[in-house]
């Protein structure tokens, strides 16, 4: 199991090949716990039993647990991320929290798939406080949004926090991949190319600068190790993804006061 603590928020990823069952009994209420976990399995099934209803949820959807109310849950080869928040961070938000103890919520919600990916795409430490504000704050408004946002809580959460997180997750897509492309992009977010251009424009940046200086690390990252140390600058600049060696030299030396060359000749590459 990983645990990550941030102010007002601790979430855990937890693989297993074992069945669990939890109970939180009537008699384990006066701990005075009022939290509220989201659940959501990135594999095995998961049951829960609350508020008189049983739900389940498999494979990229989620259920709901109300601390302040009785429940069992059962896991079947755990393989599950579970957001746990403060009660009142939720509850002036949502249309009925109380409502939605022991919900299902389905895969195809967007805000829960946004919600998984952005975890997904977040570093294992956070040491900045405005950084870990501003995650905590997403991750509430993402909840809320997955669970049943009141009106106006909808709309300042997709200001606020659907943007920030559709972009964490193109931003973690080109990590990965640098050669896709805005429209492909654009594609697997179910968005047009100028909504994509746009959370880059807005973000004080554009989809090209942002490819290009991922493109630039990888090159020079390459160039530093001794790995690479065989390769053609050429291979290198192709392997990163320029197609032109005059750019690639020119904005590789605009970025970092150095040619190729240089770099490498400075590791000792």
């Amino acid at each position: 199991m990983t645990v990550h603590g941030l102010p007002g928020l601790r979430y855990a990823k937890m693989t297993s090949s074992m069945n669990v069952s939890l109970e939180r009994s009537p008699q384990m209420l006066v701990d005075g716990e009022d939290d509220v976990c989201l659940i959501l399995s990135r594999g095995g099934p998961i049951s829960i039993e609350q508020r008189h209803r049983q739900s389940q949820a498999s494979d990229g959807e989620a259920v709901l647990l109300v601390y302040r109310e009785a429940a069992t849950l059962r896991f079947s080869a755990m393989n599950y991320v579970a957001i746990r928040v403060p009660h009142d961070a939720l509850a002036p938000v949502t249309k009925d929290l109380a409502a939605y103890a022991g919900r299902h919520i389905q895969r195809d919600t967007q805000a829960l798939g946004l919600l998984d990916a952005y975890l997904r795409a977040l570093p294992d430490l956070i040491t900045d406080p405005t950084l870990k504000g501003l995650v905590t704050t997403h991750v509430y408004d993402l909840m809320a949004l997955a669970i049943g946002a009141s009106r106006e809580a909808s709309e300042i959460a997709a200001q606020r926090s659907l943007k920030a997180a559709r972009l964490q997750t193109i931003k973690a897509a080109l990590a990965k991949d640098r050669d896709l492309t805005v429209h492909q992009i654009a594609m697997g977010q179910g968005v047009t190319p100028r909504y994509v251009q746009k959370l880059f424009d807005e973000a004080g940046t554009t989809f090209t600068e942002y490819v290009l200086s991922l493109r630039l690390d990888a090159a020079h990252a390459m160039l530093a190790s001794p790995r690479f140390a065989h390769w053609s600058i050429t291979a290198v600049s192709n392997e990163a993804g320029f197609g032109d060696l005059s750019y690639f030299n020119r904005r590789f030396k605009a970025r970092y006061g150095l040619t190729p060359s240089d770099v490498r000749a400075r590791s000792g590459a």
